[in-house]
């Protein structure tokens, strides 16, 4: 494993938003440099259950050890994964090991990296204004906080983002997700032994099945305890997309619903759909759901992610599809990175251009990866390439060998 950034004597000062995975790695590494640092969520409360299960891959094993998070009881480890036709019988398998993680546990260690008093709760970003010499920011409540420096770490949706550069927008991929995670205890006998233990496809024309174990509720890895992670990619235009945002009070939301406010028939309609076409061990897995949600898909590639004295790190750098299970690997690179530019360059723009040039090239490259991926699904193929590769991850082999594999970036370098 690389070793920690050595500290910087400079003492200069971040700010950063969002207090997620990408925040937390930028806090944790720029410490690290000697630097300062405030982390910022809107959110009142701690995050805590907001998503599922996570692949990991050397990249994020570096970049936690590196950060001083560590990668102890990081998850569950899977033997090999292989493919399953509509009467459950093995179509194809790889071996290939894996620990899958999930999102409780990565920001329970990452958060530990970090002094309490300075992870900041309820405070929305809502402008900045920078000059040459660094940055002022405005939260809800007239809270301004100044800093040689501003860490965008918001996500897909970011409000960063949002004011210097707006025109950088996620596109709707014509695809979503439903996903979910029930608890190991409540799965059949026959879907314990035959798949809870191992990476599972199932993969019917335009959809993609993925299954894998990841630890329970409070990192539980004791057999019995653990969950399952069920995700089930299916296609649907703007307008499937738009009716689908409606929630259960009749809201119209631009983007997502929050999974409490699915609607109940949307809920009912998947379930049949399920019926129809899962094989009983994936059947299993979708009726032990406890509160299924849909994620759509967006993506988008950014010409930069540096503006003036404001960094762009993760998702709000450039935000991929998740058939390759990056994101956090990537949050934690571009922090390391910014780190890195940083410790290297006396001068704060200089860095900051450096990080530019050594980033936004990566993430531009990861986004297109994902897009080439996402043409298993078999919507907006717009090119001959596009159809091509479509073309091969028609076959169950192709997409075990393409999917959330490591080491994937080595064919770009």
């Amino acid at each position: 494993m690389p070793d920690a950034i050595p500290t910087q004597r400079a003492n200069k000062r971040a700010v950063i938003i969002g207090g997620s995975m990408s925040g937390l790695f930028s806090a944790a590494f720029l410490q690290q440099i000697g630097w300062d640092v405030d982390v910022y969520e809107k959110s009142s409360v701690e995050l805590v259950g907001r998503g599922a299960g996570i692949t990991t891959h050397p990249e994020l094993l570096d970049a936690l050890e590196a950060s001083g998070a560590g990668t102890k009881d990081l998850g569950v480890e899977v033997p090999k994964r292989f493919s399953i036709d509509r009467e459950g019988r093995i179509t194809d398998e790889r071996p290939l090991r894996q620990v899958l993680t999930s999102w409780d546990r990565l920001q329970s260690l990452l958060r530990e990296t970090i002094d309490t008093a300075r992870y900041h709760l309820g405070w929305a970003f809502e402008h900045v204004e920078q000059d040459g010499h660094g940055v002022r920011v405005h939260f809800n409540g007239g809270r301004v906080q100044q800093a040689d420096l501003l860490v965008g770490g918001d996500g897909v949706r970011s409000s960063v983002r949002g004011q210097v550069a707006p025109e950088l927008q996620p596109i709707y991929a014509g695809y979503y997700i439903w996903r979910g995670a029930p608890n190991e205890a409540d799965l059949s006998p026959k879907t314990l032994r035959e798949i809870f233990p191992y990476f599972v496809f199932y993969l019917p024309p335009q959809q993609e099945v993925i299954t894998y174990p990841i630890a329970g509720l409070n990192n539980d890895l004791r057999p019995g305890h653990r969950r399952y992670n069920f995700i089930w990619y299916r296609a649907a235009d703007a307008a499937r997309l738009r009716d689908m945002n409606v929630d259960e009070k009749g809201v119209q939301h631009d983007h997502s619903v929050p999974p409490p406010l699915i609607r109940k028939d949307l809920i009912a309609q998947m379930y049949a759909d399920a019926r129809d076409i899962m094989p009983d061990v994936m059947l299993d897995c979708v009726m032990k759901i406890k509160q299924p949600f849909i994620t759509p898909i967006y993506d988008f590639t950014a010409p930069r992610i540096v503006f003036g004295r404001t960094a762009m790190v993760g998702d709000a750098a450039a935000n991929a599809r998740p058939h390759m299970g990056f994101g956090v690997a990537k949050a934690g690179q571009d922090a390391q990175a910014l780190a890195r530019a940083l410790r290297d360059h006396d001068d704060i723009d200089t860095a900051l251009k450096a990080y530019n040039a050594d980033r936004q090239p990566i993430g531009n490259v990861i986004v297109n990866h994902s897009r080439k991926l996402g043409t298993h699904m078999g919507v907006n193929l717009k090119t001959e390439e596009d159809r091509r590769m479509h073309a091969l991850l028609q076959s169950d082999g192709a997409m075990m060998d393409w999917i959330a594999v490591p080491h994937f970036l080595d064919a770009y370098r």
